[in-house]
């Protein structure tokens, strides 16, 4: 959940994404599941279609889901 708070805080806009810089408390409430980001991990996939008419079958080296890099992770038991 935490990958879709981070995305609600950029819908949000730019004086929000500052403002959890200097207030974490500014964040909490996007962590709630009325604040979703979740839909800004397509928009990138949507355009291309939209631009080429094609599916973009993208690979990537990592997952965008929580902890898929273990080498970025070290300290997390396998």
């Amino acid at each position: 959940m935490f990958l879709y708070a981070r995305g609600a805080v950029v819908a949000a806009g730019r004086a929000v994404w500052e403002g959890v810089f200097f207030d974490v408390d500014k964040f909490a409430p996007y962590t709630s599941t009325e604040f979703d980001g979740e839909w800004l991990l397509y928009v990138p996939d949507q355009a291309y279609e939209l631009a080429t008419g094609k599916e973009w079958n993208r690979l990537t080296r990592y997952c965008c889901e929580s902890y898929s890099n273990r080498d970025g992770w070290p300290d997390l038991e396998s």
